[in-house]
């Protein structure tokens, strides 16, 4: 009854991914909980092939084996049909104490939004129904991601019955006017509208979500997110109980978001800022020069903009261009991105060497409030002759080396251009000699 039954799409780009529209059924004896994309990228070739993944899950409502009928999923206007089959719902089995227990699901639905939010709103709502736009930081640094959320809120105990209204207008119309300028944005890939539940000041609520993006401020200006409003349908009982339909709209309230400057440091305008970790993975710790040995490096975080340093070869080492992987999903209401960066190395010395010296990556810290340093931590063992290939970097000739070192001022010899222009003059002295021979006939007769 606590684990989720998942539904998942893949689709697959040769280039860059475009967030792919994607519509998912109800089902019966399930309600939709939760909703997430992921978009993973890497390098074929010198091709790019994105691959998205779009995930709903489904919570179920009671216990039993259920019988799931064939359905389909709208993926850019395509429809792709599964077949029907068959999930066993049974009781939560946990040993754990009843802490725990609250713990693990509240945890199935992120919240953060209500943390630094729109508090004022959820005190002071008269009909129980209102509608929230709210952040998960007020004063990010530059750099720094926060979360927007888009959602109507109604309480279990609101007997007033609430419809949605040409919401495939609406919602557009309003991320619009959401999305600021001076800002990159990670959206949740929220295709269409999600509902949960939660509690709020004591009191249950069901959440419809409409909009949840990551926004990074590009720079120290403050970010002003604007009011903005929802007309929906609500039903009244009248004299005979019938239901009577009616407009209403509802509003949310504006709020600026006050974006701090980062600390002064060389690299001040190139970090990243956020929580990042770093792992990493050597095929071999030991080796002879002349050889080359795999090494992979991820950084995992909650901001953008991940990119080491351009490795240099030397009299040590030689450093074939990395090969790139790069993901981001939403998680725990932030989006999460991971880059993997896998490298050819090849030693020409022999000795022990610390790869701390070439592969460290500086970010701002969050948690910290400091500049930080993700450093390898692996030793690499070398042995045999010394090769001294220094000043001839391993790479593939191309008619583009040398280049820069080239004098342009130089006026190359065109070979070609020399024979066209002998056969040219090779060509009139036979014209002439020919019109002087048939002069000199004309005369003698």
């Amino acid at each position: 009854m606590n684990e989720p039954f998942v539904v998942t799409v893949v689709v697959k780009y040769i280039g860059e991914a475009q967030v792919p529209t994607c519509k998912f059924p109800d089902l019966p004896n399930f309600t939709k909980k939760g909703f997430s994309r992921s978009t993973t990228h890497s390098y074929v070739n010198g091709q790019t092939v994105s691959t998205c993944n779009i995930t709903q899950n489904y919570s179920p409502l009671k216990i039993g084996t259920f019988k799931i009928p064939s359905f389909k999923v709208n993926v850019n206007e395509l429809n792709l049909k599964s077949e029907g089959f068959s999930v066993k719902v049974s009781k939560v089995i946990s040993d754990k104490t009843s802490t725990e227990k609250k713990d693990i699901v509240d945890s199935n639905e992120d919240f953060t939004d209500f943390i630094e939010g729109n508090q004022a709103e959820i005190i002071s709502s008269k009909n129980d129904a209102f509608l929230s736009l709210s952040t998960n930081k007020f004063t990010p640094f530059t750099g720094e991601g926060f979360t927007v959320t888009l959602a109507f809120y109604v309480a279990e105990n609101n007997p007033t019955e609430f419809e949605s209204y040409q919401n495939e207008v609406q919602i557009p119309e309003i991320t619009k006017k959401l999305k600021p300028e001076n800002c990159w944005e990670e959206s949740f890939g929220l295709t269409e509208m999600q509902q949960g539940q939660l509690v709020l000041n004591g009191k249950s609520y069901t959440q419809y979500k409409y909009y949840q993006a990551t926004f990074y401020p590009l720079n120290n200006k403050p970010i002003v997110f604007p009011s903005v409003s929802l007309k929906l349908i609500k039903y009244t009982l009248g004299k005979n109980g019938e239901k009577i339909p009616e407009f209403t709209t509802f509003k949310t309230k504006s709020f600026i978001i006050k974006t701090k400057d980062l600390p002064s440091h060389p690299l001040k305008q190139e970090v990243s800022v956020g929580d990042f970790s770093l792992k990493e993975v050597i095929n071999k710790n030991s080796i002879n020069t002349g050889k080359s040995v795999q090494y992979r490096i991820q950084i995992t975080g909650d901001g953008y903009n991940i990119k080491l340093p351009e490795m240099k070869n030397d009299s040590l080492f030689d450093f074939f261009p990395p090969e790139v992987n790069s993901s981001s999903y939403p998680e725990n209401g932030k989006v999460v991105s991971t880059k993997i960066f896998t490298f050819l190395i090849i030693p020409k010395q022999a000795g022990n060497f610390a790869l701390g010296k070439y592969f460290k990556w500086v970010f701002f810290n969050t948690k910290t409030d400091k500049y930080d340093t993700l450093q390898s931590k692996l030793q690499l063992k070398v042995s045999g002759a010394t090769i001294k290939t220094a000043d001839t970097p391993l790479t593939v000739i191309s008619v583009y080396d040398g280049l820069k070192e080239k004098d342009s001022s130089e006026i190359p010899n065109d070979f070609s251009k020399f024979l066209k222009d002998e056969a040219n003059i090779l060509i009139s002295i036979m014209l002439i000699g020919m019109v002087y021979i048939l002069l000199s006939n004309k005369k003698r007769k």
